[in-house]
């Protein structure tokens, strides 16, 4: 079975973006960002990918409620969890989770682990990642300059099939 691992940068206020764009920058985060899903696939909601557009060295699943594949971008549409995490694994044993909110929203019952990079300061957005509940676990908490980077795990996550 695949690894459902949700990746997000996420302001003190909750706040994971204003509907188009990511209201912060830091180097580092962005780095490590890269570095984890590199040759990875990549879950995805339709509005953030056309946002975004292609992460090099991933492999695009975007969830949409109008599915189709476009070879133009390279990306593979998807319409539901089943799907998305089906395409997934024929690539890699670790799927990211990747946005927007309603997928954060969506996927996060059936993720195993969770890392937010916590930023620093309040940010004005219309978009924030969903409350983990009580489940969630904090397993490590790795420093950097400016911000921190907390590993969540949630010890039963539930099944894809039912």
């Amino acid at each position: 079975m695949v690894e459902l691992v949700a990746i997000a940068g996420v302001a003190k206020n909750g706040v994971i973006g204003d509907g188009e764009d990511i209201p912060w920058h830091y180097e580092e985060d962005h780095n490590q960002y890269k570095r984890r899903v590199r040759d990875h696939p990549v879950i995805v909601g339709r509005k953030t990918y056309d946002q975004m557009g292609k992460i090099p060295t991933t492999i695009p699943i975007v969830v949409t409620r109008s599915p189709q594949y476009s070879s133009e971008t390279g990306a593979i549409y998807v319409s539901s969890v089943g799907e998305a995490v089906m395409e997934a694994e024929q690539y890699s044993d670790r799927v990211y989770i990747i946005g927007g909110q309603s997928i954060y929203s969506l996927f996060l019952p059936y993720t195993n682990r969770v890392l937010i990079s916590e930023i620093p300061e309040y940010d004005h957005g219309s978009r924030v990642f969903p409350y983990l509940g009580t489940d969630w676990k904090i397993q490590t908490v790795h420093e950097y300059t400016e911000f921190q980077l907390v590993e969540y795990v949630q010890p039963n996550p539930r099944s894809i099939d039912g």
